[in-house]
């Protein structure tokens, strides 16, 4: 199903020195759809900056993946980038970088890196961009070839109404006699899958609290297990408590109240038999072997990582000694 985004105005910015000034909009005829992942993935590596940083909001950083045949664009999934601030500028981690471009180019084989995201910590105005956008774009263009620039506004109340999601092309215009790269606000469409709308359907039924408002059974089976068990646990405290201040003395002994306490005892099974033994050794057996096959699993998974390492090392040094 394809929604159709809002039809933006020509964007219009310009960085400090003069080097970008304003120009109209994209005249590439570019078709871009959107897909929510790419969203959800966003709003989550913010969401996770935002924690790590004690509440406050930090600007984060990512690769688009995507797809493109002719002039259709399909953005698809993202990862998050790493940088570092170095006199007030950003730079990014290309080892990090081509490190992940790696793994996912394995999962996702028909995937291309086509642009980069960012989040803003302040309110933009729609088809506004941060200064510094473009000195980062010049950066990506030299990895990624014509990258798209999709901006989500994560400051407080946007997306109130519209989607505070931006998308946009850069172009070399001629000012002043001097080639000059500038953003241009494209348009999209937000394209979803039925897995998707599934997962969206899930996340915005998602409470502050964690929990959902559409609870399966299980979980509602879990949480009265455990609120019963939490009571039984109580109740139990309750009545140690009062034994051993009969037993020392600070209350007077109830011998109604012990033989209530000595038929509640004799209720419980028998521990001591050789078929509670029988089963109780069986059943940790199962959960040692359980155990086991998750251990032989992790250190087969991390062997198989490190053998993939060695091929790519050892693939690489004969590419190396091929070209002398």
């Amino acid at each position: 199903k394809v929604f159709s985004a809002t039809m933006a105005e020509k964007m219009e910015t310009e960085e400090a020195g003069g080097e970008q000034r304003a120009n109209k909009g994209s005249a590439s005829g570019l078709s871009i759809s959107l897909h929510p992942l790419v969203i959800i993935n966003i709003s989550d590596h913010t969401t996770r900056k935002k924690a790590q940083n004690g509440g406050q909001q930090q600007r984060v950083l990512g690769v688009l993946l995507g797809t493109q045949e002719g002039r259709s664009v399909e953005l698809c999934n993202s990862f998050e980038l790493d940088y570092k601030m170095v006199d007030g500028k950003m730079k990014i981690d290309h080892e990090y970088l081509q490190v992940k471009q790696e793994q996912y180019k394995k999962v996702f084989a028909k995937y291309e890196p086509v642009g980069w995201y960012s989040s803003s910590t302040s309110r933009l105005t729609p088809g506004e961009v941060q200064p510094g956008d473009i000195v980062i774009h010049r950066e990506i263009a030299g990895i990624i070839e014509n990258p798209l620039y999709l901006l989500l506004d994560t400051s407080d109340g946007a997306g109130v109404r519209d989607l505070p999601v931006s998308l946009f092309e850069s172009e070399v215009h001629i000012i002043d006699e001097t080639p000059t790269l500038t953003f241009a606000r494209s348009v999209y469409q937000l394209e979803t899958e039925e897995a998707e709308r599934v997962s969206v359907d899930q996340v915005s039924h998602l409470l502050p609290t964690g929990a959902t408002s559409a609870s399966s059974a299980m979980s509602s089976h879990i949480s009265s297990v455990h609120s019963a068990v939490k009571m039984l646990q109580k109740r139990i405290q309750a009545i140690l408590t009062l034994l051993r201040e009969m037993e020392g003395g600070k209350v007077p002994k109830d011998h109604k109240l012990l033989r209530m306490v000595a038929s509640l005892c004799h209720r419980l099974p028998a521990t001591q038999t050789a078929d509670f033994k029988e089963e109780f050794v069986e059943v940790y057996n199962d959960t040692l072997l359980v155990t086991y096959l998750a251990a032989m699993t992790k250190g087969t998974n991390s062997a198989n990582d490190l053998i993939d390492k060695y091929n790519v090392a050892f693939e690489r040094q004969t590419r190396r000694r091929g070209l002398f």
